[in-house]
């Protein structure tokens, strides 16, 4: 009977799907996303990619059925900054989400506040706290560094549940430490090998190139050397992680089908960033390294996306972002994004999927701290920066003596080895331009974010000092407001550096700080703040103290 049932509602969720005009933007989807995405997942040891080890063969068969494209990228180097502009659409200057000290707030605009309006349950695993909170989860389904089985547990729980809904999951398996099993290392070329540096690669998340420079508290192996026969080991041993992400995909994806979760759930798979397998000197990443860099193995990551009644496939070889997931997925639910403000920056690549263009953008854009999640606050305004073309690339690193910059040529040069930028600098003048207006948009874009949230406080503010919330109500907010300008004050080329945008978070300040000190002023009183101006009660100058 219960087969019976769910063979009834998997026909009706098919009969709805090839009924929606889910395409047209007109009309909403019936169907749900999944969003997985898999920390430090490098495309280039996938086999589905064209890797010569066979580490993922699931994926291999999922993509027949999927559209995957082959030249996506982060918009960062790790984990936070990339996550949120898969979240938000925004590049990381725009939502500046970069660590310890960022904070989005939750007046602010975002995806998953419409998809909410519009009746999707949105499930992931918001973090409490810094650049993972604010953005409109409603419901935890895990914690990261536990390894909980977060999606496996998500799945079960779902099993007859019709509503539509927007879930992530983060799957943490292929991170450093690298934890593969003996059999799987073997597979793909480990040895029997064994030294303080392969065994570092084994027990420790972060592996410090440097760690005579650090000045927080890390767990980390000390100072550790690889040489060039360690190299293979620690490339197999990652090989195996892929792998058992891949066989962890075939058991959730799989039963997604058995269930007919799949046939009704836009599967989208990604990565937050890559990871570097001593590419350039290093393993790991900014927050596993203290080595910020922005080359393609950092930045490249896989993008896979599976419609349930499997409608569009192929490989595309046009670029896209993480910033690019959002109004992609808008664009498939058939749902209008004009609420938000600002815009999202990122850009559907349905119509690339469709063939009704060749390509999206002209250009991907990046930046990164150099230590990641561990970067002290004193250093949070210095930042990598780049701007890649499909066969050009400009990367902008800050030292003591000033800007170095780095061309490459990536048809000649793709391991982006020989820094051309001396000898050819007016080769890369058009990304020079790019990155221009690449900064202007972002200053304009953070200013109606930051500002359009203040002024929600505001009223906010009002709110709480006219009404039961009070002067503690009026404190929260005033705060937040604070906290906004902390947050996008140490983006190096924040909006604050325009004179017109900073007389204008001049006033919203002032305006909050008069009104929290008139009703402290009424509350030291033993009375309430009271307005003649009900209509606008955000007018100040209309407060006077009451009984």
């Amino acid at each position: 009977m219960k087969s019976l049932l769910q063979n009834s509602l998997t026909i009706a969720f098919l009969l709805a799907s090839s009924m929606t005009a889910v395409y047209s933007g007109q009309t909403k989807s019936p169907w749900s996303v999944m969003l997985i995405t898999v920390d430090n997942l490098r495309p280039d040891h996938m086999s589905l990619y064209g890797y010569e080890k066979n580490t993922t063969p699931y994926l291999e068969k999922f993509a027949e059925e999927s559209a995957v494209f082959n030249n996506a990228f982060s918009t960062s180097a790790w984990t936070a900054p990339g996550m949120v502009s898969i979240f938000t659409g925004y590049y990381p200057p725009v939502h500046a989400q970069h660590g310890r000290f960022s904070f989005y707030d939750e007046e602010m605009t975002a995806p998953f506040r419409i998809l909410a309006d519009q009746g999707y349950e949105i499930l992931g695993e918001a973090i409490d706290g810094a650049s993972h909170g604010g953005f409109g989860f409603q419901e935890r389904l895990g914690v990261w560094w536990k390894k909980e089985p977060l999606l496996e547990s998500f799945i079960e729980e779902r099993i007859g549940n019709e509503e539509p809904f927007f879930a992530w999951a983060h799957l943490t398996d292929v991170h450093l430490p690298y934890t593969t099993s003996e059999e799987n290392a073997k597979r793909f070329g480990a040895n029997d090998r064994t030294n303080r540096a392969i065994d570092a690669v084994g027990n420790y998340r972060v592996i410090l190139r440097r760690p005579e420079r650090v000045d927080v508290k890390l767990d980390h192996p000390g100072k550790v050397e690889f040489d060039e026969k360690d190299i293979p080991i620690v490339q197999a041993l990652y090989d195996g992680e892929v792998a058992d992400v891949d066989e962890r995909l075939r058991k959730n994806l799989e039963r997604m089908r058995e269930t007919g979760l799949l046939d009704h759930t836009i599967v989208i798979i990604a990565a937050d960033h890559g990871e570097e397998l001593f590419d350039h000197g290093w393993v790991g990443h900014a927050s596993t390294g203290y080595d910020g860099k922005l080359y393609d193995e950092l930045i490249r990551i896989p993008m896979i996306i599976h419609l349930p009644d499997k409608s569009l496939t192929g490989k595309f070889s046009a670029m896209v972002q993480g910033v690019d997931v959002m109004p992609t997925v808008f664009d498939l639910l058939g749902i209008d994004s004009k609420d938000m403000q600002p815009q999202m920056q990122g850009k559907s690549f349905l119509p690339i999927i469709k063939g009704e263009k060749d390509k999206i953008r002209d250009y991907v854009f990046n930046q990164t701290t150099f230590k990641g999640w561990t970067t002290p606050k004193e250093e949070m305004t210095t930042r990598i920066v780049s701007v890649r073309s499909e066969d050009k690339k400009l990367i902008w690193i800050p030292t003591k003596e000033g800007t170095r910059v780095e061309a490459y040529d990536l048809q000649q040069d793709p391991d982006e080895l020989t820094n051309i930028y001396p000898a050819r600098a007016e080769e890369f003048q058009l990304l020079e331009r790019a990155r221009d207006e690449w900064t202007v948009d972002n200053q304009s874009r953070s200013a109606t974010l930051v500002q359009g949230a203040a002024e929600k406080r505001i009223e906010n503010i009002a709110t709480a000092v006219l009404g039961d919330a009070g002067i503690a109500g009026a404190i929260e907010n005033w705060t937040a407001i604070r906290t906004m300008e902390e947050t996008w004050g140490l983006e190096p080329d924040n909006f604050y550096q325009l004179e017109s945008n900073a007389a204008h978070w001049q006033e919203i300040k002032h305006k909050a700080e008069r009104m929290v000190g008139e009703a402290m002023i009424c509350q030291s009183k033993g009375k309430i703040v009271r307005t003649k101006n009900s209509i606008q009660p955000r007018d100040v100058d209309s407060w006077y103290c009451d009984l």
